[in-house]
């Protein structure tokens, strides 16, 4: 899986800016999407990975949102994640043959505040339970990419997006997982970062960890945390505000300390 974003959805994008600049993150604004019902915002990394704001636009009611509306509505914060692919029609029909349901390819885009529009394709992907949130979903860029997204001026200590959490209610997550990537069984970790216990899937950017029931019931299964990655955690604290630092497995890990980010955005070495 070659990551390539991961959405933070929120009722409105002030908030979402507001963390940032306390934190000392970074961002770009990336613009309204083409059925103009949501806007967004980005921090984009050197390995081509990004994290993306968004929110609806100014009159839109969240549930109404061409994205992710209930967790537009519940402010999620993590809500979708995505991978980067050379052919969607392809990852759809691998998708197919490992007895996946599929919505696309689809045709999207967004204006950026430049004028300039950015296109991709992508598809959704499922089985007959209601899981298209847990899985990642693949996008093949129809303009040149470095229009989508480019490293964002003044992102330091940061190499990109290296883990997406995923809020689960059991043991099937892994078997899905299992059948979509071929991916080995998951392997639980030591740490204080999250309630209950997390399982990090070796040679994958991916983690498991129990869901919150209320949260399950209203939104479903699907990413609750990303952690970006960096060399050297000393090096990030000194340019973004972070919290104390905690074991993740083998690993150090601390959360951006804003209300809006903790537990929700962290840095892990």
């Amino acid at each position: 899986m070659h990551l390539d974003h991961v959405a933070f959805a929120w009722d409105d994008l002030g908030p979402i800016r507001d963390a940032l600049d306390h934190v000392g993150l970074p961002f770009d604004h990336g613009g309204t999407h083409a059925d103009g019902t949501t806007h967004m915002a980005l921090t984009g990394f050197a390995d081509g990975s990004y994290l993306e704001y968004i929110a609806p636009t100014a009159g839109t009611d969240p549930e109404a949102a061409g994205f992710w509306p209930e967790a537009l509505a519940a402010r999620a914060g993590p809500a979708a994640w995505c991978v980067r692919v050379d052919d969607v029609v392809r990852e759809a029909k691998r998708a197919i043959d490992a007895g996946f349901c599929i919505e696309g390819p689809i045709h999207g885009g967004r204006d950026r505040p430049d004028g300039r529009r950015v296109e991709w394709d992508q598809v959704f992907e499922r089985t007959d339970a209601d899981d298209r949130w847990l899985l990642p979903f693949p996008i093949a860029d129809r303009t040149p990419r470095k229009w989508r997204v480019s490293a964002t001026e003044g992102v330091t200590a940061l190499t990109g997006v290296d883990t997406v959490v995923l809020a689960v209610r059991g043991s099937d997550a892994a078997t899905l997982f299992d059948r979509r990537y071929r991916t080995a069984a998951p392997v639980t970790i030591d740490t204080d970062a999250v309630d209950g216990d997390a399982a990090v899937v070796p040679s994958a950017p991916v983690a498991f960890v129990p869901g919150d029931d209320a949260r399950l019931d209203r939104i479903g299964e699907r990413p609750v945390a990303v952690l970006l990655g960096t060399a050297d955690i000393s090096e990030a604290r000194t340019a973004y505000e972070l919290t104390p630092t905690v074991g993740w497995g083998d690993r150090r890990l601390a959360w951006f300390d804003h209300d809006l980010l903790r537990g929700r955005v962290g840095v892990v070495e």
